[in-house]
């Protein structure tokens, strides 16, 4: 009979405890999902040479023409500082244009492209797809509540702001 040294008791009681401990973790297992979703995101738009943060900021854009790059960040959560370059992104692809606002010169209004619209519409087919994928295990009332679940967390820090 081979002995085991008290070290090794204590690693694979403490991985134990730890593997329990992390299944019991909602933060883990939403972590662990939005990992594998962003993955898959980064994969489904790359042939279409975008990437999740680029179009969300189209998507923003579009869903609400005339925002300001302020707007899109506080909707996003992005700082000031990292919108300059998703902008001129988009903009060289010739996704949106920029109108000054005709109260505040100092503002530009951000309005989408009939490229903009487009590419957004194929962006967005694309993610659809790829969480068709994603979810296809759970079914359509699974993915409801799961929808439904989900927005109950977010919902109420954005509900507070």
């Amino acid at each position: 009979m081979k002995k085991t040294n008290l070290s090794e008791t204590l690693t694979t009681v403490s991985s134990a405890h730890i593997r329990h401990a992390l299944d019991q973790l909602v933060g883990y297992h939403l972590r662990r999902a939005s990992v594998h979703d962003l993955n898959g995101a980064v994969a489904a738009l790359d042939e279409a040479g975008a990437r999740p943060i680029t179009m969300s900021v189209l998507l923003s854009i579009v869903e609400q023409p005339g925002s300001t790059s302020a707007d899109i960040c506080r909707m996003l959560g992005i700082k000031r500082a990292n919108i300059v370059a998703l902008l001129q992104q988009l903009e060289a692809r010739d996704l949106f244009f920029r109108k000054d606002d005709p109260s505040d010169q100092r503002i530009q209004r951000l309005y989408p492209t009939e490229t903009g619209l487009t590419t957004a519409l194929d962006w967005l087919s694309r993610i659809q797809q790829h969480e068709e994928k994603t979810l296809r295990r759970l079914s359509k009332a699974e993915r409801e509540e799961l929808r439904r679940l989900l927005s109950l967390i977010w919902s109420e820090d954005t509900a507070a702001d």
